[in-house]
């Protein structure tokens, strides 16, 4: 049997030891690559045998174009950088790291729950500037028993955040398009009704044709004007400029995000001017731990389908 080509596309990380040294098991010649676009990967990716990815864009065009690809390992959960239809038609199997960063994004959720609901944040940066007298300018704060925090995307990361939130006391409410059996502590209902009824409203689904720009114009409209949106999902669910308009125009009172529809968000944004906005660079993820996992596991995937014995994938 020839020896495997393997390519790294890109990765956020400083090296690939931790990546070669499991993929070792193979007999693999590994490449490593720092990928931005299409033609990038095609250029060091045509005669792969596998792929991982972590941002680089696996399109039908690349795929249609990989002459050995057989298999795709992502580093991460989403998969909306690669083009799963095609990666199908083509015959080439997809997998990703499921269970990568659940305690840490749904813990990164809930200390934006908190922050927004308490405004400790704006607090913080009205004292940093002199004040003391913070109550006039950020206006009244409710505690958390009783309130209402909707759930879009009902899956790992929304039910664990789900469960950090329940001892606080929130009646807590949720919509998924294909919910697990057990989703508790959520209640489950209608998409309409988590707009209405949500005092928070926390982002949790995939960014997948039928969720992109989910929250646009008419779903800000369905918001109370007194709510929080917070999305740690893909920058993409939300339409930007209407999160704009909706936060300048008081539809809704506040917002704490982590992903954006364009990374970095640039300098003078209107998200960066609002002082009822907090906003983290993509990070809600991190931990050390869950950084050597997903880099394990991502190449665990790849080992194991060569080895026949991987046993699941999105395609």
């Amino acid at each position: 049997m020839p020896q495997l080509q393997i390519v790294v596309t890109d990765t956020g990380f400083p090296d690939a030891e931790v990546e070669k040294q499991i993929l070792s098991a193979l007999d693999a010649k590994v490449t490593v690559a720092r990928c931005r676009t299409e033609d990038d990967v095609l250029a060091v990716a045509r005669d792969a045998d596998a792929l991982l990815v972590q941002w680089a864009p696996i399109s039908r065009r690349v795929m249609g174009q990989l002459t050995r690809c057989r298999f795709i390992s992502r580093f991460g959960v989403g998969v909306d950088m690669i083009d799963l239809d095609a990666a199908r038609e083509l015959g080439i199997r997809v997998a990703n790291v499921p269970d990568y960063c659940l305690e840490e994004v749904a813990s990164h959720t809930l200390c934006f729950l908190l922050a927004v609901g308490k405004k400790v944040f704006w607090q913080d940066r009205l004292m940093r500037q002199g004040q003391w007298n913070v109550v006039p300018t950020i206006g009244p704060v409710s505690r958390f028993l009783g309130q209402t925090l909707g759930i879009i995307g009902v899956g790992r990361i929304g039910r664990r955040f789900a469960q950090m939130a329940a001892p606080l006391g929130f009646r807590i409410i949720g919509y998924d398009a294909f919910p697990a059996p057990d989703v508790s502590p959520v209640q489950l209902t209608d998409l309409d009704t988590v707009l209405r009824e949500a005092d928070y409203l926390s982002l949790h689904t995939p960014l997948v044709k039928e969720t992109h720009h989910l929250m646009n114009a008419k779903s800000f409209a369905k918001l109370k004007p007194g709510a929080f949106l917070i999305n740690v999902s893909r920058g993409g669910v939300v339409d930007t400029a209407a999160l704009v308009e909706a936060l300048e125009q008081g539809k809704i009172a506040g917002a704490a995000l982590d992903v954006f529809e364009q990374e970095p968000l640039p300098a003078g944004h209107p998200l960066l001017k609002r002082d009822n906005v907090l906003v983290t660079p993509h990070l809600a993820s991190y931990s050390l731990e869950a950084a050597v996992q997903l880099r394990r596991d991502t190449a665990k995937r790849v080992v194991e389908f060569f080895q026949g014995t991987l046993k699941s994938s999105l395609v």
